[in-house]
């Protein structure tokens, strides 16, 4: 119950800087790309490459600070972390069909995913 307190918080933080973030980088920049979610997304991947390499590399580094950072925080900045970090592990496990299939169906079928759940709306 405690980790996922933890997991709660960081979560709630990370979902908070989101959209704080996102605003910020869209207010600066009036481009047609949704350049605040790509900054978002960007930074989250740096962040968790960050977090991931601290828990490795120091021994104070331990579950609570995994649940709340990677886990919490991480995850509700952007999923997109936990996907830049996966297929980096994969790629540096030499996966790389697994790497390039993950890839593709995280793209291609998300994106058809997404239509199809809007087109659902439609119908309803």
């Amino acid at each position: 119950m405690r980790g996922l307190l933890i997991i709660g918080l960081g979560g709630m933080l990370g979902s908070i800087a989101r959209y704080l973030t996102g605003q910020a980088i869209n207010k600066l920049f009036t481009y047609q790309l949704p350049v605040g979610t790509l900054a978002v997304n960007m930074a989250g991947a740096l962040l968790i490459g960050i977090v991931i390499g601290m828990g490795e590399r120091f021994r104070w580094f331990n579950e609570p600070w995994h649940f709340f950072l990677a886990i919490g925080f991480c995850g509700s900045f952007t999923t997109y972390s936990t996907f830049a970090y996966e297929n980096y592990t994969l790629l540096k496990e030499g996966h790389l069909a697994s790497f390039m299939f993950y890839v593709v169906i995280s793209l291609v079928v998300g994106i058809m995913l997404a239509w199809l759940g809007y087109a659902l709306t439609r119908w309803m």
